[in-house]
């Protein structure tokens, strides 16, 4: 549906002129447009991945970001930054939105979500409820970009649907005897849609598995050549010595689940076994990558920068999220903050030192790489000190730091290895805390801690607001907000 208009150029003298953050892609039928003053949103792969969606009916696409706080009132905001910024947004009585326009509004500090329609669009106060808690799936997990694009794919599923593809109409007809005809419906849906996730696994699995298959020669020569007395390479060792049975069992295993019929596809059994396979393959891919850099980088051979640069490419990434965290409410004057602040700027020092002392041969790889280790244990000590006092600026009660600390150590735990890492592959998952894991587990954990609060008292009645505030006047459009 989508069709674009490349405005990078524009955007970039933007930024170089100083402008502020917000960022505007559309097109010149305005079939998309966004406004991320918020500064969240990941624009090539908004333009990507909704080129594909399309709605039932020409629909313009607002997504807004902005930041305010959790006491704010969504709607009114929306409103007023419409009023000020796109009149066109507005009928043109001043009462209502404008017909073909669809927003998905989203604060991330105030951690709010608004969807609103023009007239010709508007829809049942329970469809802008299923909209928005599908982006609030992403949003709850900090994944912004995510959260919109979710968002905009249920809206277009579900604004200007016919009356007989309707959640009502399917229910209806199951109690009014249908129900044979609904119940194939949603099994048809349920299937499509796990060989779409089956799909989605083989491609992934099989991409890994060609990438270890090309390097196969390179990995084993590499893993013969590992220096004996390397504790890494000990380590990395261990990772291969059953690599020839992973890797033809993995073929055996794409092979097979190729081989599958669209019957068979169609299984939830099926998609797990896809996944499994796509990350057996991922962790294989990963492996033979550390391996080919720990002998190249501890024999001092001429590729040896290259794997330095792919072990320090990780911790510079963890260093560059820090200052994301201050952005949290309460966490900016906190000294566990102020303390990860002070580490990024030594551990950006001491990583210069140690790539100037391989390059000058003043220092071994080994202890390069142990120096290395040591940043980022200790970046990981300094995230759990961090978690402790964000959790007691946050939580209430037991129950809620309880709550937090769960999620704080699930999206640890689930913290994936990075390609060529040595450090990450010959660890257990989640060894290494990273910003963006702990950012992740403090949104999730944030979100828990919401959603029972709401559920005993919400000040959005229902976890809904429809209204659009004392400055709102008379405006009465389709739209509405809630908590994530």
């Amino acid at each position: 549906m989508f069709r674009w208009t490349r405005a990078v150029l524009a955007a970039a003298m933007l930024v170089l002129l100083g402008a502020a953050p917000a960022q505007a892609v559309s097109t010149a039928d305005g079939d998309l447009v966004v406004e991320d003053t918020a500064g969240t949103l990941y624009l090539p792969q908004i333009e990507e991945e909704l080129a594909e969606v399309d709605f039932r009916v020409p629909t313009t696409v607002v997504l807004y970001t902005y930041r305010g706080a959790a006491s704010d009132n969504m709607n009114e905001l929306v409103l007023a930054y419409a009023r000020d910024s796109h009149p066109e947004w507005i009928s043109d009585d001043g009462q209502k939105w404008a017909d073909g326009l669809f927003i998905l509004a989203l604060d991330p500090d105030g951690r709010q979500v608004g969807t609103y329609f023009g007239e010709d669009l508007a829809v049942a106060q329970s469809d802008q409820t299923a909209i928005q808690d599908a982006a609030k799936e992403e949003f709850a997990s900090g994944r912004w970009t995510e959260g919109m694009i979710a968002g905009v794919e249920s809206a277009a599923d579900i604004v200007a649907r016919p009356w007989y593809a309707s959640p009502a109409v399917i229910g209806t007809a199951w109690v009014g005897g249908g129900a044979a005809a609904a119940t194939g419906m949603i099994v048809l849906f349920v299937r499509a849609s796990r060989r779409s996730r089956f799909a989605e696994q083989l491609e992934r699995g099989t991409t890994h598995l060609t990438t270890v298959t090309m390097d196969l020669d390179t990995t084993e020569l590499a893993a013969r050549t590992l220096p004996a007395e390397s504790p890494y390479a000990q380590r990395l060792e261990q990772r291969f010595a059953d690599f020839s049975r992973r890797y033809h069992a993995a073929v055996e295993e794409r092979n097979r689940l190729d081989g599958l019929v669209k019957k068979e596809r169609s299984r939830s059994a099926a998609v797990r076994t896809a996944t499994a396979f796509a990350d057996e393959t991922a962790d294989m891919d990963f492996v033979d990558d550390a391996i080919v850099n720990a002998a190249a980088l501890l024999t001092k051979a001429p590729t040896w920068e290259g794997a330095w640069a792919a072990q320090v490419a990780p911790v510079r990434d963890d260093l560059a999220a820090i200052p994301d965290l201050a952005q949290e409410e309460g966490a900016a004057e906190l000294p566990s903050m102020q303390a990860l602040t002070a580490f990024a700027a030594t551990a950006d020092t001491e990583i210069e030192r140690l790539g100037a002392g391989l390059r000058d041969a003043s220092l071994e790889p080994g202890d390069a790489m142990r120096a290395l280790e040591t940043l980022r244990e200790r970046l990981s000590e300094l995230l759990i000190e961090h978690s402790r006092a964000m959790i007691s600026v946050y939580a209430d009660d037991e129950a809620e730091r309880e709550a937090m600390e769960e999620q704080f150590e699930q999206q640890r735990r689930t913290g994936r290895a990075r390609s060529g890492s040595i450090l990450d592959t010959v660890s257990a998952p989640g060894y290494y805390w990273s910003p963006v894991s702990f950012a992740a587990g403090y949104s999730a954990g944030v979100s828990e801690v919401e959603t029972s609060r709401n559920a005993s008292s919400s000040s959005f009645g229902g976890g809904s607001a429809i209204g659009y505030g004392s400055s709102g006047g008379s405006f009465s459009g389709s739209g509405s907000s809630s908590r994530f």
